[in-house]
């Protein structure tokens, strides 16, 4: 259940850019770990992969925290409340030791909005990427975001990327492991 100012602030949210204030103001990049701890920031350091689960929707919007699953669907959700069509996406990336599409290296969701006669991504999550980006097409925004994390991807070691979209919000209570099955039953590749 949502406090009631969190639920008056989403009510009142009537445009993409919106959100991006709802974010600054009211929710944290993080997560909250299996053994209950709050990582502001962080997804909790080195033993990550092992601690962090996903949050239900619910979870995150109740908790105001949230990594890229957690804030794509927030913002799926906000933007579905707007009546504002949308479509969520994925991009990972692999290297040599996890180059299998089941075997997860880096991940990140996003999710663009049809607003305007333009294509928009509110990007907060990822802090060194964060903004409002705008396109005036799908593809070129399709294109355009899955290179800059796939940039951000290969600075970090990865040899391959890939993008697929999803309808679906991301359930809660899933590993990192389970999330990369999961998106792997649910994701329609994308060609670019």
């Amino acid at each position: 259940m949502l406090k009631n100012d969190i639920e008056a602030v989403i009510n009142a949210l009537r445009k993409p850019e919106d959100i991006m204030t709802f974010f600054d103001n009211h929710f944290n990049y993080g997560c909250i770990d299996v053994d209950g701890v709050r990582h502001i920031d962080s997804l909790g350091g080195n033993d990550f992969r092992e601690k962090y689960r996903t949050l239900s929707l619910e979870a995150s919007l109740a908790n105001q925290i949230g990594a890229c699953f957690e804030q794509t669907n927030v913002t799926k959700f906000l933007l579905d409340k707007m009546g504002i069509k949308n479509k969520t996406l994925c991009t990972r990336g692999y290297n040599e030791e996890h180059k299998a599409p089941d075997d997860l290296y880096l991940v990140h969701c996003y999710t663009i909005a049809f607003y305007d006669n333009e294509v928009l991504c509110v990007e907060h999550s990822d802090s060194e990427k964060r903004g409002i980006y705008r396109y005036f097409s799908e593809n070129k925004a399709v294109q355009e975001l899955h290179k800059i994390f796939s940039d951000k991807f290969r600075a970090h070691g990865a040899l391959d990327t890939s993008v697929v979209e999803y309808e679906e919000l991301i359930p809660g209570g899933l590993t990192f492991s389970e999330f990369n099955q999961w998106m792997n039953s649910v994701g329609i590749p994308v060609r670019l």
